[in-house]
């Protein structure tokens, strides 16, 4: 259906009307930040946590609810960035986590479930070895020094919107301004902070999601440079934007032609969308996968795992000291020289695979996340989104909603988002009167329009319909 354009003097009207009432209602929110302010650049542990004018601070949460300092109660559809699939204070994960702090939190010495936790996830993700780390950054960071052992190669690449932690290699053409993107088919490479070195940009090279033909002449330019492909199988730091039809296959494919380690960064998506996550949704295997977030049932967890071959770089590496042979998927390839000395990739953490976490995460996975939760969950976020997408016909925004899985949003944008120029088009002003109409009603949203609501084993049809009313009310004021 054709939108019709946006009256946007009675959007800044409802835009200033609901900030107000968000101060109003959140003085205490508001008195903590000040307080933070002196204590903590930006007042926030982590930067992804502020946003304007204020965050609300909050103080308890359970099942899919959550409570501010003000005593404001929402349905919680953030779901701390998409880590709660299990929701709130699960009874399963509170009960194995009392255990477990009864009896010791940290031994840096192995522990039974983390043997248990490493099966389970074989299993999702028909991968050989499994390591543990405490983030999806880490993660993300272990798997990248993993491919390059194993490949014997510097370079990787990672694809334009995509986020994949906070380190040097990743910090990079994340959400780009228009002028520094360079061209379409072979976008720059442009830090997403300062503080990187630029030998790190000369090393991560970066492509257009959603575009084959144009990723197959990177690799060309690059050859026998690249020692991984990253990639996000759904880019979820853009909303939600779906691979189209064939590409995941296609991508596969020319990594294996051209000797590179693919490796799927299912921080979002890993036991979220499906079971087995993006791997069992698209059935497209990686030679590693990344994790986090949504395993641990809402304690800080990452692991990485997946082929045999690559992840025993970590046990040695063959050849003679300062020598890598590397038989990269067939090709006959030898690999460069490696530093001096190094028979093995390192991968270390005093807190990898801790009893605290590996008590949580196996609670989750075994208890919680099972296999039949998974189609229930698909038809509440189905729910949702046609509710949303029937709000947005009837009164004809400009946008859509979409789902995979329990994660989904509206994209205020004139067109469907294959990639991330598309995303640029998104109407801020929109989307930023619609979060604030929804939290001061009781329906909590990620802050920014590039994230996601995600659901949780524990919401209800009931609060999904709430979520669709409280949008219905905000579009037919809008609509005047």
């Amino acid at each position: 259906m054709r939108a019709r354009a946006v009256d946007r003097d009675r959007l800044r009207q409802i835009g200033e009307r609901e900030e107000a009432a968000y101060r109003r209602r959140s003085t205490r929110s508001a008195a903590l930040m000040e307080r933070a302010r002196r204590a903590m650049p930006l007042g926030v542990a982590s930067s992804f946590q502020t946003y304007d004018p204020y965050p609300l601070f909050m103080t308890d949460a359970h099942g899919s609810h959550i409570t501010d300092v003000d005593g404001n109660e929402y349905i919680d559809f953030d779901m701390a960035f998409g880590v709660l699939a299990a929701g709130h204070s699960h009874p399963a994960v509170a009960a194995a986590l009392q255990q477990r702090v009864a009896n010791g939190t940290c031994y840096t010495f192995p522990v039974e479930e983390s043997i248990a936790v490493a099966e389970e996830i074989k299993l999702r993700f028909g991968a050989d070895l499994v390591r543990f780390s405490n983030s999806g950054t880490e993660a993300t960071m272990d798997a990248i020094r993993v491919a390059r052992g194993y490949t014997g190669r510097e370079k990787i690449v990672k694809f334009e919107g995509g986020y994949h932690g906070h380190h040097d290699d990743v910090l990079v053409s994340i959400q780009p301004p228009r002028a520094a993107m360079g061209q379409t088919d072979a976008p720059n490479s442009v830090p997403a902070s300062a503080g990187i070195p630029l030998s790190r940009l000369a090393e991560t090279v970066v492509a257009p999601f959603n575009q084959p033909d144009a990723l197959e002449a990177i690799l060309e330019t690059h050859r026998d440079q690249v020692a991984a492909i990253l990639i996000e199988p759904i880019q979820f730091n853009i909303g939600v934007v779906p691979p189209l039809p064939g590409y995941l296959e296609r991508v596969r494919e020319l990594a294996t032609e051209h000797g590179a380690v693919l490796i799927f960064d299912e921080v979002k998506t890993g036991v979220v969308i499906a079971y087995g996550g993006a791997y069992e949704h698209f059935n497209v295997q990686p030679d590693l996968f990344c994790l986090a977030k949504s395993i641990g049932g809402g304690v800080p967890v990452g692991a990485f795992g997946g082929r045999r071959e690559v992840m025993r770089v970590i046990e040695t590496i063959e050849g003679s000291p300062g020598t890598a042979r590397v038989d990269a998927f067939g090709t006959g390839t030898e690999a460069t020289t490696m530093p001096a000395g190094a028979s093995r990739v390192a991968h270390l953490g005093t807190f990898n695979g801790n009893p605290l976490v590996m008590a949580a995460t196996l609670a989750t996975l075994t208890q919680v996340l099972t296999r039949d939760v998974y189609p229930p969950l698909h038809r509440l976020a189905e729910r949702l989104t046609s509710g949303c997408q029937a709000i947005l016909d009837e009164f004809e925004l400009p946008g859509y909603a979409i789902n995979i899985g329990p994660k989904g949003c509206v994209m205020f944008t004139p067109e469907r988002v294959t990639n991330y120029r598309d995303f640029i088009g998104l109407d801020s002003e929109l989307w930023t009167a619609f979060f604030f109409y929804l939290v001061n009603r009781g329906i909590l949203l990620p802050p920014g329009p590039d994230d996601q609501w995600t659901l949780s084993v524990q919401h209800t049809e009931t609060e999904v319909d709430r979520h669709i009313e409280v949008f219905a009310g905000f579009a037919e004021e809008l609509a005047g």
